[in-house]
């Protein structure tokens, strides 16, 4: 098999072979004319200052009297000079991170290619940082994780992640125009195939039709998953009692027991009595996901075959 280049290059070898045509190969460099556009210099791309500025123009002093405005603080701020011997309970970790430069409070900043130092904010700038922070048309109302990322490049307060999701949560804005998040679909857990006849069946009800000339208004019927030969009878009732006496006559008698069963949720299958038959028989019973009815497709399959052939032979009146 011919590799691509040789492939993409066929054509134009058909052409050449009109022509008296000598190949030579030309070093790169020396190909400024036909190589001009990817040879091209480049420089650097001009550097730029991240010139956000998301409290407003507010001065360091102005800063440095709100944060001692702020009650909590100010404690901080007495045990960093010395004031006080007991730091605040919000402080005690990473206390030793903290210290007031220039009459302000800040917080050391570990995080690589970060800012050295990030700004303690007192709760009077909080709610302005967030609003620049996610509702300003630079910020573009995004979702809590990028919003939280880029407080965290500047500035730290108690609670910061707590604050930011709240912030999110209650946003007009976002909640009228972001769908929320769902979670992925979880993996497919496909039903193991059995081994033998009626070593795994499926049993469901169907009904309650209209009362019949014989008095029966459901019909149970028995699905196994191996030969796909089926069990159905009609019942006067879809109670326990009902699909116990089905299940011991139809099944065990007939079939033997089968090690497993899979069923919905109804109360007919969860009722005490059929799980002691179950139980006795040694017969493991599986329930189906709640709405949804494909985990048991092989019986509600035959369900809707059974649903379809009654409906050809029943009169206006629904009755056989």
């Amino acid at each position: 098999r011919q590799s691509r280049a040789k492939a993409q290059a066929s054509p134009n070898s058909h052409r050449l072979q009109e022509f008296d045509v000598k190949v030579v190969y030309t070093s790169g460099r020396k190909h400024s004319d036909t190589d001009c556009l990817s040879r091209a210099p480049v420089g650097a791309p001009p550097g730029h200052e991240d010139d956000d500025v998301f409290l407003g123009p507010i001065s360091s002093s102005t800063f440095a009297l709100q944060q001692r405005s702020d009650p909590i603080l100010q404690q901080l701020i007495n045990y960093i000079e010395g004031k006080a011997s007991i730091p605040p309970a919000l402080f005690k970790r990473g206390l030793s991170s903290f210290c007031v430069q220039n009459g302000v409070v800040v917080k050391k900043n570990f995080a690589p290619n970060k800012a050295a130092y990030l700004l303690v904010v007192p709760s009077s700038l909080r709610e302005e940082i967030l609003q620049a922070l996610h509702d300003e048309p630079t910020a573009s109302h995004l979702g809590f994780t990028r919003t939280l990322h880029r407080i965290q490049e500047r500035y730290y307060w108690p609670h910061l992640s707590s604050d930011v999701a709240r912030y999110v949560k209650s946003c007009r804005e976002c909640q009228r125009r972001k769908r929320p998040p769902t979670k992925p679909a979880g993996f497919l857990k496909p039903i193991e195939p059995p081994s033998r006849p009626f070593q795994q069946i499926g049993m469901d009800l169907l009904g309650p039709f209209p009362t019949s000339t014989s008095g029966n208004k459901w019909i149970i019927v028995a699905t196994d998953y191996l030969t796909r030969y089926a069990e159905a009878k009609a019942l006067p009732n879809g109670t326990a009692v009902e699909v116990a006496k089905f299940f011991v006559e139809s099944i065990l008698l007939r079939h033997g027991a089968p090690e497993v069963l899979i069923t919905d949720r109804g109360t007919a299958f969860t009722a005490d009595l059929t799980q002691a038959i179950l139980h006795y028989s040694h017969t493991d019973h599986r329930r189906t996901t709640a709405y949804h009815p494909q985990t048991n497709g092989l019986t509600e399959r035959l369900n809707k075959t059974i649903a379809d052939m009654l409906a050809m032979y029943v009169d206006t009146e629904h009755k056989t």
